[in-house]
Formats: C-alpha cells, structure tokens, sequence
C-alpha cells in the first residue's frame, strides 16, 4: 500500500477492470491527484482482453499473454484492488452493494463490467450449453471442451454467426487439429447470413474460407432447444453436438435492475456522448455495460478502447466541477477476424480484404495494447535520500531505512535485535530510577503473550492471559484486511493454550473525509468481528486515531485451559520422554509473495494462494496440539521461522532446566507455491530478512547449495502458522489429523535436541 500525507478529499471507483477503466486507472497513475483515492472493483484479478480469445484458444498465445494483472495495476496506479461481486448501486447514499461484505463508498463512479450471455428463448441452453460471455468464465470452461472432443467422430455447434462465432470455429479447428483431430464444427445463425455490417461480398468470401476449412453454416435457422447432445432448429431439425457453444445474445449484469441508474429499454446503463448516465453526473459507463443515447454502435471492444482515453479526461474535469468533454462516436471502424491458418479478414464498412500477412499487424496491435498495461514502468517508491551526515552509518548497517520500497504487515515490526537491547536497558534505567521490580517485566521473555494468576477471581490453577499485536496495512482491501488483523492477533492467544474472551481494537485510519472514513472503519471492523465472532470473542471497546498510514491490532484477553487428567499425565511425563517433534501447520512465504507483490513480481495464484493461507485460523490447530500432547507452541509472525523456533527452545530450556536447541528439515518445511522460485531467481526479500538473519544468536548448518533456499528461515510471516512441540511418538498421527481436518499443509519440520544450544539446518 502507498502512503499519502495528503489527506484523502474523494473516493473515485471503478467498478469492473474493462478495456475502458484500465485506461483510467494508468491514466491517473502517470498524472495522479492530490487527495484522490481510486478503488477498483471486480471479481477477477486479472481481466482478459478478448481481442486475443481467438489467438489464445487456436495456440498463438499463452493464459498470461491475453491477461491483464488488475492488482499489478492497481499497485503501478497507487489504487485499491477490492475482490468483490457487485450487487447493487445506491445513488441516494452513494453507496455500492457487494456480496457478502460491507458497503464501499463512492463519490464519483465508472462502470466497466463485462455483460453475460442471453439464452432468449433457446430451452435447456443454460444447462447444456457453454457461454462465451463473460470471457472470463469462458476461459475457465475450455478445458471442458478439450474433455468433450477426443476424436474427429464427435462434433462442436457454435451457436451464433456474429465475427465471435466465426472466429471461434476457426479457433477450435486450428486448436484440435494440432492434436490431429477433426471435429465437425457447425456454425448456427438466426439470420440469413453473416453479421449485417459486412457487405454481401464479404459474407460469401468467409462463407468460402468455412467451406475450405470443413466448417458447416447454418443460416435462417434460430435455435430453440438444447439437450445434452442434440440441437434443434426451429424447423425440427436436430443436430448433432457434444459441445455446444453459445455466442449469441447479449445482456447486462442483473445488478443494474436493483440498482437506482437510468437504463435503456434493453437493461443497459444510458449515458451521453461523455459517458456520463443521464440520471446522475456522479455517475459513468463505457463499454459493453452502456448504450449512448442517439449514438447507439454494436458492442465491441473496438468502443471501450476508444471510450478509455475520454472518459479519463471527463472524469478529471467531473472531479472539477468543469464542463465536460463530448464525442461522437465513429458510425466505421477496422475489425479484424481471425480465420484459418493465420488468415486475417479485414472489414471496413462494405470493404474487405483477406490476406496472411494481416495476421502480424493484427497481433502487433493487440500485443501493443496489452502490453501498455503490462509492462509498467518501474515502481518507485519513499522518496527519500540520505542525509550526508548518517548516509555510511546507514550503509554500513544495511539499514532498512534505505529501502524504497518498504513491507507492510509484519514485515514492518521493529528488528528483533532493537528489542533485545531496548527492554533490559528500560528495565535497568526504571529500576535505578526507584521503580519496583516486582511490577517490572521478566526480560527473558520469549512469548508474545503474558500470564498472571487471580486465583481469587478464577478456578485454582486458572490464569488470565493477555496478549497485543498490531499490523499496518498490506492488503488494500479494508473488509479482508480486518479479517487478516483479527486472526493474527488471535494467534498469540490460542499458541498460549488460553480460551479467548474479549478483544480492544487499537486502530490508525488513514486521515480522510468523513464518508470515507466511517466506509473504511465499517469494513475494517466487519471483518474482524467476522472472525472473532467464530472464535466466540466479543470486541467490547478500544481506541481509533487519525494517521498518515492505516493499522489495525487488538488487545485480547483469554483465561488458561484446565488441563485434564491425560494432558496432565502426558505433560508430566516430559521430563522421561526426551523425543520430542516440532510441527508447522501453515507454509512459509508470506512475507516473500507480500513484498513481490509490491514489486508487481508475485502471479495471480501466488498472491490468491497467500491472502488463503492468512484467512486460515489457528484456533482449532492449536487447540488440537494442546489437547494431544504438545509442550510448547508458539506461531510464526515477523520475526520467521528461525528467530520463532530459537524463541521455542528457549522456553523450553526454563521448563527441562538445561540446554535446549533444534534441528530443522530445510526440505520438510512446506512452502507456498512459487516460493522456491522467487528465492532461487531474484532478489526479494522482505524488508526484515536480513535483520532477522542477524537476531540468530547460533545458526549452524547451512551449506552453500541450500543458499538461497535458506532466507526462507528468516521470512516475516503475516498470521503465519503455528509452531509446535510434540512427542516423537505421536508426531506423525497428529500431523495427518491436522491434515485431513484442520490445517491441510502442516507438516513435521524438525526435532528437538537437549544439551546443545542453537538451531541447526539439516
């Protein structure tokens, strides 16, 4: 997440990453506004430019190539990223609907989103047949298709003769026959030839070319039934299919009939010639989502390419209060229709032109596009020098105040070697000063979590258990960051084999206006009480300040377990068993997939796979482990695996009274994917790698073929797994429970070693 000093004054949201609002948002990124904050909307992290589906489906592009990375854009451009459905506008309120979270507030709105495939009347289509639109979830269903088609005997019925249909059979001809299968392929349309914007000449040249690549046209025929593998016709007529494929008929999202937005007749948002809905001026649309009043065009992509660099401008001038700009949108424009072979046709109102070599044009002017929102100028961030004065001190000490791009989360805690020193010189300089040692802390404290009995008020042997943490904000979705912040905090309590009761927010939020302020606070706090709520914690009060940088944490209070009779039996029976396991229930990584993140270096799925990995509770991990024999536990937080482990072992050391160390299985550490790759082929690393690495009082083992693999022990975790100690002899069977139940990565890392102090890698 940036940072801004500048208060945030107005709330600009777009709502879906279509051709036309990736143009605003780098528009905005390259010429930002002071106290504008942009939130993007959408239910994919990447949106695929569908100018290059057909490429895409016949071989000539890879998923990545077609794809632009929403959240990399939304990182370039300083914006929020909010995974999310929409539901509904409230224009009243200002307010927009999503699906299973809270509200997010807007002052000025552009609507980008995608529209979904019309059955009409066809009956059974929505059950049996597979929609183009949105493109999204089409591409997400072509491994149907290649599931449905294994041999030249079956066939595929693309229902629809619009330039999508055509490019699709031409696509899935190209597609199966490097597979050498030759599927028949039927093309259906209602009317009597091609698309009506093409000249009858050009209908009979591609009605040729089909012919030629054993393609099958049906026209005047409108489609009125499909079954599982038959079409029919309204004649009576059945076809034949074992996959059907409808790219004909067209609506909008069911979210705009609940919302308070002038349509047209047909369901889509109207608007002006400057994009902007005839109902209300806080409102824009471009795209397929909107129709222009007396300028009514085809949907194509060819409109939102050319609406993006507009409706920038006017949303600039809205912002403004100033006369907006108006277009008229051209009645001619190129399409370029992929066909068999690398054969492009090349349509100009009633002129066309067929030829191979149009093929690179049209691939250079889609990768031209694309890659305008992929190949992003590097991210610079903190604009900072270093004053002359300290500038070798610093360097000298690889001081992370250098670091012009800073981790978030708990990649930004203070260095474990700052606290080391900080608390026994604060204790020392309190106790010289007259203060009272039995009210000052231990200093080897190894927890993150206190404990102090009150025997008077609770059961004998029961102690009140207290706990705080904090982190700032690395995830620009407020609603999943609170859920995120309350897990995390919750984490030091269950380690501490305490029941939870009660939590106090401690909450920095970011100095904006009031609207969007209480819209922040609400999914912030939504999202922990989501969470708490699960782990029956109340939140009964805490405190809320205005700062530069959004954080949130908690302060939770718990009472210790009563141990029954056979944790009782196993505890006590420590001292003879001297096996003893250490298990991880979560993978490693999180600090690493955060920072490349920031760096628009982290894929899709790693970024998917982490903020799943964060979501995931300790609660009923830890609760399992405490209940079945463990002796010690903590979690891995900021401070990685190491630094956690040597924390563990001092623990021990004052439970068995002599010297404890650990060993651990480099290769039995489970990571997140891409994990191996980002260490083993670049330079990232989160902002307290190196500090970590120096917090390792004994470190022992490491040869030089496990380096970098290594750095994967000094890794900050944000809400990263639990940590535990259990005996050898049950190790095996609690980590498969966990497994099968409850934490489905977690694995046996290490082992526990008396009379040696350290950690060694094995």
């Amino acid at each position: 997440m940036k940072t801004n000093s500048i208060p945030i004054q107005t709330e600009l949201v777009l709502v879906g990453g279509g051709h036309a609002n990736i143009q605003v948002l780098k528009s905005f990124a390259m010429r930002p506004i002071d106290g504008l904050r942009i939130s993007l909307i959408s239910d994919v992290l990447s949106a695929p430019y569908s100018g290059m589906l057909p490429g895409f489906i016949a071989g000539e592009y890879d998923f990545n190539e077609i794809h632009i990375n929403l959240l990399h854009l939304c990182n370039f451009s300083g914006a929020r990223f909010i995974q999310a459905k929409i539901i509904s506008v409230d224009t009243e309120e200002r307010l927009i609907h999503c699906e299973n979270r809270p509200d997010i507030n807007y002052d000025l709105i552009s609507v980008n989103t995608g529209i979904t495939s019309d059955y009409g009347e066809i009956v059974g289509a929505k059950e049996n047949a597979i929609p183009v639109k949105p493109i999204s979830h089409f591409l997400n269903k072509i491994p149907e298709v290649e599931k449905s088609i294994t041999s030249s005997e079956q066939s595929i019925v693309i229902i629809g003769s619009g330039a999508a249909g055509i490019e699709l059979a031409f696509a899935f001809r190209k597609k199966f026959s490097k597979s050498n299968i030759k599927p028949k392929i039927t093309i259906i349309g209602s009317a009597e030839r091609f698309f009506p914007e093409i000249s009858y000449r050009c209908h009979l040249s591609i009605l040729k070319k089909c012919s030629a690549a054993d393609i099958d046209v049906q026209f005047g025929q409108p489609v009125i039934k499909v079954s599982k593998n038959t079409v029919t016709l309204a004649e009576g007529i059945n076809v034949a299919t074992d996959c059907s494929i409808v790219v004909t008929g067209a609506r909008p999202s069911n979210w705009l009939n609940s919302a308070s937005i002038s349509l047209t007749h047909d369901g889509y948002i109207e608007v002006n010639n400057a994009f902007q809905s005839i109902s209300d001026e806080r409102i824009f649309a471009a795209g397929d989502i909107a129709k222009m009043r007396h300028q009514p065009r085809p949907r194509s992509g060819v409109f939102a390419v050319r609406a993006g660099p507009t409706l920038a401008k006017n949303l600039r001038l809205a912002l403004n209060k100033s006369p907006l700009k108006h277009v008229s949108q051209q009645s001619r424009y190129l399409s370029l229709i992929m066909l068999d072979n690398n054969d492009v046709i090349a349509i100009w109102g009633g002129f066309f032109i067929s030829a191979k070599w149009l093929w690179p044009i049209k691939k250079w002017i889609d990768q031209r596009f694309i890659s305008s929102f992929t190949k992003l100028p590097k991210m610079v961030h903190n604009h900072h020098r270093s004053i002359i004065l300290s500038e070798n001190e610093l360097l000298a000490e690889n001081d992370t105040l250098l670091e012009k791009i800073f981790c978030t989360g708990c990649g930004s805690k203070a260095e474990a070697q700052i606290l080391d020193t900080v608390l026994p010189d604060a204790v020392e300089i309190a106790t010289k000063l007259g203060g009272d040692k039995n009210y000052l802390p231990i200093v080897n404290t190894f927890t993150d979590a206190s404990e102090f009995s009150i025997d008077a008020s609770l059961g004998k042997g029961q102690s009140l258990i207290q706990t705080v943490d904090s982190i700032s904000q690395m995830i620009s979705d407020p609603f999943i960051f609170g859920r995120i912040s309350a897990l995390h905090a919750l984490s030091d309590l269950v380690v501490s084999n305490a029941i939870p009761l009660t939590a106090l927010s401690i909450i920095n939020i970011e100095r904006a206006k009031k609207n969007i302020q209480k819209s922040d606070l609400t999914n912030m706090l939504a999202g922990a009480m989501l969470e708490f709520s699960k782990a029956k914690i109340k939140l009964v009060g805490g405190h809320t300040s205005q700062s530069v940088e959004t954080s949130m944490g908690f302060a939770l209070t718990g009472i210790s377990r009563i141990i029954s009779k056979i944790e009782s039996d196993i505890t006590l029976g420590k001292k003879a068993q001297k096996a003893f396991s250490i298990i991880l229930t979560k993978p490693l990584g999180i600090g690493l997939i955060l920072a490349a993140n920031m760096r628009n270096s982290a894929s899709e799925q790693n970024y998917q796979d982490c903020i799943k990995i964060m979501l995931q509770s300790n609660l009923k991990a830890a609760e399992f482990l405490w209940q079945n024999g463990a002796i010690a536990m903590t979690d891995i937080t900021g401070f990685g695996l190491a630094r956690h482990t040597e924390n563990l072992t001092k623990a021990l050391e004052n439970q068995f009274r002599t010297s404890v160390g650990a060993q651990l299985n480099l290769d039995e550490i489970p990571l997140l994917p891409g994990i191996a790759q980002i260490l083993q082929e670049t330079s990232i690393r989160a902002t307290l790698n190196a500090s970590n690495k120096k917090a390792i009082r004994y470190l022992k083992g490491i040869k030089s073929r496990q380096m970098p693999l290594s750095d994967i022990l000094f890794d900050p975790q944000t809400s990263g797994g639990v940590l535990a100690v259990v005996p050898t002899t049950r190790a095996a069977k609690l980590c498969n429970i966990l497994k099968r139940d409850i934490a489905p990565v977690s694995n046996v890392i290490g082992t526990i070693i008396f009379q040696e102090t350290g950690i060694f890698i094995n």
